[in-house]
Parts: C-alpha cells; sequence; structure tokens
C-alpha cells in the first residue's frame, strides 16, 4: 500500500485540485487546529502569512492525521475493502463485498410518512436507539435558518430522529457531527452518510496509528495525534450508507432554480426524491416534478471525483435506485446483515427478493460501474489511484 499521505498533498492535490468533497473529516481530526472548515473546504488558519499547503506540525515534528482520512487520498476505497472484509467476502460484484442485497420496507406507518423510499434507514436508526444498540446517529436535519438545506447533527432521542428523514440532495457535511458524539459523551453512534462521507469513518477506524511513532515527537504528541485518529471513528458502531451518484448546489437549484425561476417558497418544501426526475414534495401534500436534466445543470463538481456509488465500506447500503416506495438494500458485514435479519424477526421490514426488482438492478450496476470509469486522474498520477485497473 502507498506511503501515508501528507498535509501538503491533501491540500494540493485534492483542495487545489478540486477534488474535495467538503465532508468535513480533515478539519474534524486535526489534532493542532492547523485547519478550518471555510466555505466548505479545509483551509490553512494556524498561520496567516504562510502558504496554504503550510503545516508547521507536519513539517516538523510530523502529523498528516488529517490526509489519513481524507476519502480523495490513498488508500481509496477498493484497497480498503480487503482491509475491513478481510477474507469474509461471502459475495463481491461491481458495487463491492456484500452477503445479500433485498428490496425491503417498514411496517411503521408513521415513519414511512416521513422518510425516503422505503423508510429502512430511519426505521433502523429508530429501533436501535429504542433497545440501546445505539446511543445517538449522525445524520442531517433540516436548517432552521436556511429553508431546504441540511445540517449536521447528532440525534438522541426518536423525536430529534424522526425530524430528520428524508433527502434534500444538497451536501451536508455529516462527519462534523461527530464532535458532539465526544461532548455528549456517547459511546455506540450510528453514522449515516453518502459513500465520501462513510469512507472517512472507515479509515478513522482501520487506518494503521503506529506511523505517528517516528522517533521525532514526545509521548504527549504521539496520544494527542493517536485520539484524533482513531477516537471519532472508535464511537461509531453502525455504518449505514446511502446510494449517490451527485448532489446540487444550493444556491444554484435551491435559490436560483426553485425559488426563483418556478416560485416556489423553500419554507414550503418537505423533501425531495429522483427517480429519473426531481420530485418536489410539499408540506400541503402537494408534489412538483422537475426534469432531472434540468437540475443536473447544478450539480456540484467536486461529486464526479467519486468512483463509489454504493457505499461499499458500509455496514449496509441504503437507496431508491428504480422503485418507488421501497428500498434496495445491500447487506455488506455480518453486523449490518444481523440487524436487519432481527428487525425482519420482529415484523419490522417487509422484505422481498432483488429479482423481483430487475430493473432497480439494472440502475444499480449500470450506475456502479458509469461512476468507477468516471474519476479524473490526477496530474502526474496513474488510473490505479482512482480505481482498480
Amino acid at each position: 500500500m502507498p506511503a501515508n499521505p501528507s498535509f501538503k498533498a491533501m491540500m494540493n492535490e485534492v483542495v487545489e485540485f478540486g477534488s474535495c468533497c467538503e465532508c468535513g473529516s480533515c478539519v474534524l481530526v486535526c489534532p493542532h487546529n492547523v485547519i478550518d472548515y471555510i466555505d466548505g473546504k479545509p483551509k490553512q488558519v494556524a498561520k496567516a502569512s504562510a502558504a496554504h499547503d503550510y503545516c508547521g506540525i507536519s513539517e516538523g515534528i510530523g502529523c498528516d492525521v488529517c490526509a489519513q482520512v481524507c476519502p480523495r487520498l490513498n488508500p481509496r476505497e477498493f484497497e480498503l475493502a480487503d482491509l475491513l472484509y478481510g477474507a469474509d467476502q461471502p459475495l463481491k460484484g461491481a458495487f463491492g463485498v456484500y452477503r445479500r442485497v433485498v428490496v425491503a420496507r417498514c411496517t411503521d406507518s408513521d415513519v414511512l410518512g416521513r422518510a425516503q423510499d422505503g423508510g429502512v434507514v430511519t426505521a433502523m436508526l429508530r429501533w436501535a436507539l429504542e433497545r440501546g444498540i445505539i446511543d445517538g446517529a449522525a445524520v442531517s436535519v433540516a436548517d432552521p435558518a436556511r429553508p431546504a438545506q441540511p445540517m449536521p447533527k447528532m440525534v438522541t432521542t426518536v423525536d430529534e430522529l424522526l425530524t430528520s428523514a428524508g433527502s434534500w440532495y444538497t451536501y451536508c457535511p455529516n462527519n462534523l457531527a461527530l464532535a458532539d458524539a465526544e461532548r455528549l459523551g456517547l459511546e455506540r453512534v450510528a453514522f449515516v452518510g453518502v459513500p465520501c462521507q462513510v469512507t472517512p469513518v472507515r479509515k478513522m477506524q482501520l487506518v494503521d496509528a503506529s506511523y505517528l511513532v517516528n522517533g521525532r515527537k514526545k509521548e504527549k504528541h504521539i496520544e494527542r495525534q493517536t485520539k484524533f485518529l482513531k477516537g471519532y471513528g472508535a464511537r461509531v458502531a453502525l455504518n449505514i450508507g446511502l446510494l449517490c451518484t451527485e448532489v446540487f448546489t444550493y444556491e444554484g437549484l435551491m435559490v436560483e432554480k426553485i425559488e426563483g425561476e418556478m416560485g416556489i417558497p423553500l419554507s414550503d418544501i418537505k423533501k425531495f426524491n429522483v427517480k429519473g426526475k426531481v420530485l418536489i414534495y410539499k408540506h400541503d401534500g402537494s408534489m412538483v416534478e422537475m426534469k432531472l436534466k434540468a437540475a443536473q445543470e447544478y450539480a456540484r463538481s467536486e461529486c464526479h471525483h467519486c468512483g463509489d456509488f454504493s457505499a461499499e465500506l458500509a455496514d449496509i447500503s441504503c437507496g431508491g435506485v428504480g422503485a418507488m416506495d421501497w428500498t434496495i438494500t445491500i447487506l455488506r458485514t455480518p453486523l449490518g446483515e444481523e440487524l436487519f435479519n432481527r428487525m425482519v424477526a420482529e415484523g419490522l421490514f417487509e422484505v422481498r427478493p432483488i429479482e423481483e426488482f430487475e430493473n432497480s438492478m439494472k440502475v444499480l450496476l449500470r450506475l456502479t460501474n458509469k461512476q468507477h470509469l468516471r474519476v479524473p486522474v490526477p496530474p502526474g498520477q496513474d488510473a490505479s489511484r482512482v480505481r482498480v485497473v
């Protein structure tokens, strides 16, 4: 596996190159307050007169904790898979390692009325909270100050959770909510995110921290850096990934297109969905359609650097591709399958075989393969840096 990436590489090969996904994980784990999350990107704030890619700690005693969790630097998803799954890989296909693929829908009408597609993610989080399997969940909720714009939040009650149900299709740095897990003293949280957010969490859990011992720093520095690199991931007990091709800019899609051109007040919108077209659900129960092509004019360019459509490192991956009111559910790890099976046994999920949703499987495979191939190769690198070749 390639050498541990550096702060300088992160700032140049990711941020300056334009592939930074804005997950905020690097800022979350920075042990020395060198970077801050400004306008969606990490910015060097420790020394105003220094270059954007200068970190005195990195170039002095050594650190680079931020770069270890960046989803755009090595190891990439396809390299991490063997670390995560080891020899336990029952099935492996275009969309990664998995145990089963099913189509599911929760049986709770209250959840279904609020949630996305079949409500699998919201139902599982509710069930896990109520049984003490988790003590919180990192999710996105509507920002009260900016209608139709999500913000990261660590929810700890069912009532809080239910306010997070549904999707907005604009970017939200859910990883930043993990700071609240530490602040609140939570030890077993669920993390819900799109693939570029699931990967940093897995890196926190899987990256070997022994590189921090380099003979140039005091023990207290090693302990602090190790705590920041490994501590947040250690609190994540369940990783739920959301299938994702791309999301859209808030100012473009929401403000300019929907509110400006279409005349729909953002405060009237309840949630969104995408089914070959954009479906805008309003609080009054009505629904407005928009051509997907019109929305794609406002797609974030950063998303086109992502080759992981199906959250290949999650315990469970969920999405509504090719199906209305059902969730395509990829059970990847023994933990994910166990929790899902327990809920089925309790009658909380209605489950159907993926073979009954032939179009969904076709779409899943098509988008997975397309996304693997679309990632630009950074200057001076080769394709093996971003995909299996």
